[in-house]
């Protein structure tokens, strides 16, 4: 089981620390549960930071060809210092928003060309949002509220969980009103860190990929091929 380093935004992305710190932190978050879900990564002793931490907003690039920016810019500095044993992890794992800016689906490609033998490199796109990995996963959904999944079904709106968008008119359609709707009306709860993390566990990556083919299912396999498979589950006493 490999140990990496997850970059995100928000603490349901990635986690947030226990404490006020300037150091990775443990990694939390729906991110690190679901791709434990699908390949050989150990969630519980990986380590996370935001996309703006002064360790990497502050990166400049020296002897390229050209001057790589943003997010980019932000995963070749967390591999160098993966590589300087700065992080003490075995590969880089990082997710963004698409935020209906739809040059963004091409940082995976621009993150893999980055990828070495010691610090493998896998880039997601949430489309639109990171929210549609958790709506997309109803039945898990179900199971952490206490409900069915007819039930859920009813309370989201119809159409594609990739075609939510936070900054959209229709409230109704507000990926985060979904979550707190759904918490409320059928949990009577509120969202939170800890339901998302309980909806992740519970996550079956194959109904999630189906309902995120552009996001998710890449992700996927992306992190299956840089790091392996989910060990097979022993069933011996």
């Amino acid at each position: 089981m490999k140990r990496v380093l997850f970059l995100g935004d928000g603490k349901h992305d990635i986690g947030v620390p226990d404490w006020p710190t300037d150091e990775p932190f443990p990694a939390r978050g729906v991110v690190p549960h679901l791709a434990e879900s699908v390949a050989a990564i150990d969630s519980s002793g990986s380590l996370a930071m935001p996309w703006s931490h002064p360790r990497l907003a502050r990166f400049q690039p020296k002897n390229r060809p050209r001057r790589t920016l943003g997010y980019e810019a932000k995963i070749r500095a967390a591999q160098l210092q993966i590589e300087h044993g700065i992080h003490l992890v075995d590969g880089l794992v990082c997710v963004v928003d698409e935020d209906n800016d739809r040059d963004r689906r091409g940082l995976p490609a621009a993150a893999h060309a980055h990828t070495s033998e010691r610090c493998p490199i896998v880039c997601g796109v949430a489309v639109r949002s990171i929210e549609a990995w958790t709506l997309g996963a109803r039945r898990a959904i179900a199971e952490a509220l206490g409900t069915t999944p007819d039930m859920v079904a009813r309370t989201c709106p119809s159409g594609p969980v990739e075609d939510l968008y936070e900054n959209t008119g229709d409230r109704s359609r507000r990926p985060k009103h979904i979550l707190q709707r759904l918490a409320e009306e059928l949990g009577r709860m509120t969202d939170s860190l800890e339901l998302r993390e309980e909806i992740a566990r519970h996550t079956d990556p194959d109904e999630l990929c189906v309902a995120c083919p552009a996001g998710f299912a890449p992700f996927a396999a992306a992190l299956r091929a840089a790091f392996g498979p989910c060990p097979p589950v022993s069933t011996s006493p």
